[in-house]
Parts: structure tokens; C-alpha cells; sequence
């Protein structure tokens, strides 16, 4: 139990200059007041205030009408008869959903024009002035003061840096309080202005009931129509289709105002001859797209019509501008994350782009990316960026911003990196460093919070002094000789250790093991960025292989000890995706399972000369076939390890040197179609001992999922008992992308790594 007055009185000296003071004592018989016709929004206010003044001041506060209340000790919530004259006042100086805390002749003042604004000035109040914080999904903290607290006059005035603000995030998204305490809309919980949202071609002409009869409406892509692409825009057939489909989906929901008319998730533009003229005509696809979506907000003008500036049409279009009721999803997937956007002022750049589009018009929906989504778990040092950002889009008059995140997914630093966001989106300004320390004392202790500061000024720190770009698709690889070089790492453990090893404050003294939990989820990051550049051997530090005084390879047991602890403590911390799409804790405890299988153990084709029959690429140079049996096992990154063949078979014949048994034999490909990577339709192995006369042991079929983005290695292992000395795998490749993909008839890979002999 905390005596804060003191402390409280000085902070809001600096804040405001005043002759009056508002006391919350024991002694003064405060109510809150609100309208004898109040609505939800501030009946919810009065509440949450009344909750919180009682647990922090240790007495009630009663919530009364506004009918018989004298003007004495009175916190008044909304437009009601005592605060009518304040509220006509200051009506105009209140932008959106903004709120004025106002202070008049000892009494207290919560105004706005909007409803939804009382409750976010009533949490405003509370944290900025009453010590609360509102740290993570349903976790509140607040000091108690018994001994009350004087305020000096308050006049916060409070606009939001944007009219929409949404974090797509585990914490706001599961809870809905949350999100209102930190001024955040959430589409699913309180939002009913969307209809569609994003993507949604898929939606409105669905290919698996259109393709088959028109596939004329789909796009164009070497020279045949794809399924997985957009739609042919200059078709005028497609335009009617699809707004009778809308039509019918507007007609079901007549409350939705905004529907997304979007191009779906790839970058197939229809290359037809009728949309590369209009292309011609309007600067690109993004014209086209333009052109479009103002036809069918034509057709709609009481609806407002999203669309996205993204990939293909994130450059302004030529010649054309966007209806008055269509809105733009302008996108920031492509920039790089440790620099601000507004560093690369470049021809192509997406400053460049934010300048034209703002030009053009203002009714911009700003979708920025503020988490690494091939590794969730992934050390990601952008927090630096934020605010400027932010920043840079509120210069440009951009009202709204959405910050994708990974609901429902934990990542790194998710809790921290929320609550920036979310206040960084009320307010472009906001001293960063003091919400820092407001956070890291009440969530991780105050005793911790210099540790933990100190962990993420020297990620930060190494990231800048190695000028390293950070990439929202990157691995813990791209950053091995900067933020995540083994020394620093060690620097990082240190930091945990001392953090682990303090003694708990008097706050946080009944809850330490949830606080350990805390810190334990921040720590997981660091478990996963060694484990991970573990299975590239960086390092003597960084591997899970050891050499014996016989020089034979070793397991590390650390190494296998940490790699169980982290699937553990992931699964009890809730950490149950590691990237978008679907890896799992499991499936990385798999992976290095069998990575320090194929390197351990006597392997009769360790380092044996490897003869290729079909035709291998050096896109990924991995130095040819003897990359099937160097002893460097293959990655979840294709870059690294991999021996890639491009719309051909693999047929490889390995020499063990001489006639020997044979037990097993095992070879991994990679699967990963989002880049045109699949695995073998069949791989047959077989043996010789001249190599001319060949005998098949066995065989394994594989059918390729129809899943776009999931990345896997998929062993072929066979258990076999025959005596040769050399061993031949034939893997049938699918050689195109299959009907399916959105690079249907195009050349695919297959990707192999070590073959093992046994």
C-alpha cells in the first residue's frame, strides 16, 4: 500500500497552472453525477470511475442523477444539468471522440460530443492522473491512497492523431475493455461500420462458383486464367456480378456502412489486353483498380467503398482519383522496420507513394505492419520506428490507422509493444520513455524494469551500429552478426539472470510467480533466436553438436535441455503459433529432433562424392550436389542448405566407396508453395553395386496440400536391408505449379537436403 499524495500533487503542478484544487479525501463527500437521461456510454463511465476511486481511496462513491444535486464535490460525467453550460462551452474545441477533464470551482468535469469519448476520458483520468495501468489482457494496476489526493485545476483537452485506430493484437482483440481503455475501435466487439473487410474479391466472385463457367472474369496469367489471381476488371460482365452480389450482402446487413471491394492476397493482376490498356491509361494496376471501385461506388452512393493500395496498387494512380465515397487502404507491407518510413524519400518508396495518394485524397485507412510474421517469436527490434511513423502519417492528414499485429497469436514483446502502439495512436506526441517506465514498473516490477530496459536500448543499439535492414518477413540469421551475435546474446542472459535473481518489491510480492511468468515470456524470444541459429552451427556457442575427445559429434545436452524447456514453456504460456501461417512449438521440437538425427550416429554417406543425372539450379548456391552429403542439414529458411532443382526431377546417385549393408536411408525436402516450392509427387530409392544395373527398394508417394502458405520439411525415410555400394534416390517433381496456385503452368522446385545411409 502505497501513500501517494505527495508525488501526485507535484506531477499535476507540472501539468496544469490553477488557483483551485480538486480533493479526493476521506473527508469530502464526493458524488458522481450524470444525466437523468443517460446513455450506456456514461452510465459505463460513472461506473468504471466509481470502481476505482473506491479501490484506490478505500471509500464509495456514490453515482447519483443530476435532478436535486447541488454543485458542491461533484464529478460529473457527461451532458447533464450541471455541466450543460461547461459542455455548450467547450463543444467545439472537442474533435471525434476526443474528451475535455476540466475542473471548475472544486468540481470535476468529464465531457464529449461522442458517447464512446466519456468512457475513454473516464480511463484517461484514471491512468494519467489516478496512477492506473492497464497492462494486458484483463490486468489492471493502481496503487492504493488512503490519505486521498489533491489535483490542481485540470483543463485536458484530448483529440485523437487519428479518427479510427485499431491494433490488431491478441490483448485488445480478446478484450473489449482493454481496447476502450486505450481508446482503440475493435471491428468485431463495438464497431459496426464495416461490412467486408480486405481481400475480398474471393467474396463477392467466388471462383469456385464462377471459374468452371466464366473464366473469362478471372485474370489473365501466362497467357492462360488462373483461380488463385484477381478478377478481370475490364470485363464489363464482372463489374455486374459483383455488385449484384454486394447488393444482396448490403441488403442482409443495412447497418454496415464501409464495404471492402479489394483485390485478394497475391499480386496476379489480370494481364489481359483490355486491362494492360487501361493499366496504360491510369498509371498501372492501381489505376485500374481505381477506375473500377469507382464504378461500383457509383452504384452505391450511400455506402462508402474500400479498396487497398497494396503490392501491385500501392503506386497513385494517373488520370484518376478516387470517388468521394471510396476509401483507400494505402500498405506498408514492403518497408523496412529499423529505419522510419520517411528516412527513404527514393522514386519507388512508400514515402513517395503516402505523398501521392494523401495528394489525391484524404480518406486514407493506413495499414501498417508492427510485428515480424515469419517468426513470431522472433527478436524484433521496430519499436523505434513507431512514433515516427506514426507521426509521419499524421502530417500527412491520414485519419486512419490500423497496426497488424497477430491476433490471436502471441509474439515478442506483444504486451509492451500494444500499449505503445495504442497510446502512440490517441496521441502522435506521447513522451515514449515515461510510458515506458509506466509500463515496465507496474508489469514486470519496478525492481526489474532497469534490466529490461537495458535488454531493449542494446538490441536497439546493436541494431543501429550494424546497419542491418530488419524485414517484417526475416529469420534470427539476418541478424547473426548484429542484435543476435552470439556475444550479445550472452550480454541478453545476463541481463534475465540478474532480473531473475531480484528480490520481489512489496507490490509485486504476492504475485511473483506471475511476474517471473512475465519475464519468462519476454525471455522466450531469446530461447527461440538460439535454437534457431543453432540448427545453421554459427557457432561453437550457437549448435547442438559437440566434438568428443575421438572428435565423433555430439549432442549438446544444454542444447536439447533448452529446446524441451522452450516447447514447454511455450504450451503453458499460450504461445501456440510461431509464424502466420501454421508452424507449431511442436513441430520446431520436431525439427531439431530429427536435424540432430541425420547428423548423429554413423552416417555411411557423410561427405561420399554425390553424381547428378538431372539439371540443378545455382539460384541458391549451395555449391551443387555434394550439398546432400556435406553434414549441413536443411532449414525452414530455403536460402540456406537446400540443393534446389527448378521444374525438374532430382536423380542422384551417392557413392558409399564400397559394397556395405544398408539399413535405412533418408532424405528431407522442403514444402513452402507460397514460393513455388512443393514437395516430390514420389521419390523412389535404389541400389547398386556397378552402377549400371539397378534395383528399386522401395518407394513413397507424397500428395502436395493445397495450402499456400505453410512451410515444412517433409522426411522420406526408408526402411530398407540390402548390401551396395551405391545408393540412387529419384525424386518426381510436380514440375509446374499445380491448377490450384496462383502460378499455375509455371515452373515449381523441389528442395532436398542430407541423405543419410544407414
Amino acid at each position: 500500500m502505497k501513500k501517494a499524495l505527495f508525488f501526485f500533487t507535484l506531477l499535476f503542478q507540472t501539468v496544469l497552472m490553477a488557483q483551485h484544487n480538486v480533493s479526493f479525501s476521506g473527508k469530502d463527500e464526493y458524488k458522481i453525477v450524470v444525466g437523468s437521461e443517460a446513455d450506456t456510454n456514461a452510465i459505463k463511465a460513472a461506473e468504471e470511475l466509481s470502481c476505482y476511486m473506491e479501490r484506490i481511496f478505500g471509500r464509495p462513491y456514490e453515482i447519483v442523477a443530476d435532478k436535486g444535486v447541488k454543485g458542491k464535490n461533484v464529478i460529473s460525467i457527461g451532458r447533464n444539468r450541471l455541466s450543460y453550460r461547461l459542455c455548450e462551452k467547450y463543444k467545439d474545441s472537442i474533435r471525434d471522440d476526443g474528451f475535455l477533464i476540466h475542473s471548475d470551482k472544486g468540481n470535476l468535469y468529464i465531457m464529449a460530443n461522442e458517447p464512446i469519448g466519456l468512457r475513454y476520458g473516464v480511463c484517461h483520468f484514471l491512468e494519467n492522473y489516478l496512477g492506473c495501468v492497464y497492462t494486458d489482457s484483463y490486468n489492471l494496476h493502481y496503487d492504493e491512497m488512503p490519505n486521498g489526493l489533491a489535483i490542481n485545476d485540470i483543463h485536458d483537452l484530448q483529440n485523437p492523431s487519428f479518427r479510427y485506430r485499431e491494433v490488431y493484437q491478441l490483448i485488445p482483440n480478446e478484450d473489449s475493455r482493454y481496447a476502450i481503455w486505450h481508446k482503440l475501435h475493435n471491428r468485431r466487439n463495438f464497431n459496426s461500420e464495416w461490412g467486408l473487410f480486405v481481400h475480398t474479391f474471393k467474396d463477392l466472385v467466388p471462383v469456385e462458383r464462377y471459374f468452371d463457367m466464366h473464366p473469362e472474369w478471372f485474370s489473365e496469367m501466362y497467357g492462360q486464367r488462373v483461380r488463385d489471381g484477381q478478377l478481370c476488371l475490364s470485363n464489363p460482365e464482372v463489374l455486374e456480378v459483383l455488385c449484384e452480389n454486394l447488393k444482396t450482402m448490403m441488403e442482409k446487413e443495412p447497418t454496415k456502412r464501409i464495404w471492402s471491394v479489394s483485390q485478394n492476397d497475391n499480386e496476379s493482376s489480370c494481364r489481359c489486353h483490355d486491362c494492360r490498356r487501361l493499366d496504360s491509361l491510369y498509371g498501372g494496376p492501381s489505376g485500374t483498380m481505381v477506375w473500377f471501385v469507382n464504378k461500383v461506388a457509383e452504384r452505391f452512393p450511400d455506402k462508402v467503398i474500400s479498396t487497398l493500395a497494396y503490392q501491385q496498387t500501392r503506386h497513385a494512380p494517373k488520370n484518376i482519383r478516387p470517388a468521394d465515397n471510396v476509401n483507400i487502404m494505402l500498405c506498408s507491407i514492403e518497408c523496412p522496420r529499423d529505419k522510419p518510413i520517411s528516412d527513404d524519400t527514393s522514386p519507388n518508396s512508400f514515402q513517395n507513394d503516402l505523398r501521392d495518394w494523401t495528394s489525391l485524397t484524404k480518406n486514407i485507412f493506413l495499414w501498417d505492419y508492427v510485428v515480424q510474421f515469419r517468426n513470431y517469436l522472433d527478436p524484433f527490434p521496430n519499436l523505434h520506428v513507431l512514433q515516427p511513423n506514426l507521426r509521419n502519417f499524421s502530417n500527412h492528414g491520414v485519419p486512419m490507422v490500423f497496426e497488424q499485429g497477430s491476433n490471436p497469436n502471441v509474439t515478442e514483446s506483444h504486451e509492451w509493444r500494444t500499449f505503445l502502439i495504442a497510446h502512440l495512436l490517441w496521441n502522435v506526441d506521447e513522451d515514449v520513455d515515461k510510458l515506458r517506465d509506466r509500463f515496465f514498473n507496474a508489469y514486470y516490477g519496478s525492481n526489474r524494469a532497469g534490466f529490461i530496459k537495458a535488454y531493449y536500448d542494446t538490441m536497439l543499439q546493436s541494431l543501429v551500429e550494424s546497419r542491418q535492414t530488419l524485414n517484417i518477413y526475416g529469420y534470427p540469421i539476418d541478424a547473426r552478426d548484429g542484435y543476435l551475435a552470439p556475444d550479445k546474446i550472452d550480454y541478453y542472459r545476463s541481463l534475465f539472470s540478474r532480473a531473475y535473481s531480484t528480490t520481489p518489491c512489496e507490490k509485486c510480492h504476492a504475485d511473483w510467480d506471475k511476474y517471473n511468468d512475465r519475464l519468462r515470456l519476454l525471455e522466450l524470444p531469446l530461447d527461440f533466436a538460439v535454437l534457431d541459429l543453432s540448427l545453421y552451427d554459427v557457432a561453437p556457442e550457437l549448435s547442438y553438436f559437440e566434438y568428443d575427445t575421438l572428435g565423433n559429434k555430439v549432442v549438446r545436452h544444454e542444447m536439447m535441455s533448452l529446446a524441451e524447456n522452450f516447447y514447454k514453456d511455450c504450451k503453458r504460456l499460450g504461445v501456440n503459433k510461431l509464424d502466420e501461417a501454421k508452424y507449431t512449438p511442436e513441430q520446431m521440437l520436431d525439427i531439431i529432433r530429427n536435424h540432430i538425427a541425420k547428423q548423429t550416429g554413423v552416417n555411411k554417406a557423410l561427405h561420399r562424392p554425390v553424381s547428378c543425372a538431372t539439371e540443378w539450379s545455382s539460384t541458391y548456391d549451395v555449391g551443387g550436389p555434394r550439398a546432400l552429403t556435406d553434414g549441413k542439414a536443411g532449414v525452414l529458411n530455403y536460402n540456406y542448405n537446400w540443393l534446389g532443382f527448378q521444374g525438374s526431377d532430382m536423380d542422384v546417385v551417392v557413392d558409399l566407396g564400397s559394397c556395405q549393408e544398408i539399413s535405412g536411408i533418408q532424405a528431407d525436402f522442403l514444402f513452402y508453395p507460397l514460393s513455388w516450392i512443393f514437395a516430390p509427387r514420389k521419390v523412389v530409392c535404389y541400389v547398386s553395386d556397378n552402377q549400371e544395373d539397378w534395383t528399386e527398394l522401395a518407394h513413397i508417394d507424397y500428395v502436395n496440400e493445397e495450402i499456400l502458405t505453410e512451410c515444412k520439411i517433409v522426411p522420406f525415410k526408408f526402411d530398407v536391408a540390402s548390401k551396395a555400394r551405391y545408393v540412387r534416390l529419384k525424386a518426381n517433381s510436380l514440375l509446374t505449379n499445380p491448377e490450384w496456385h496462383r502460378g499455375v503452368g509455371q515452373p515449381c522446385w523441389i528442395f532436398c537436403d542430407e541423405i543419410v545411409v544407414r
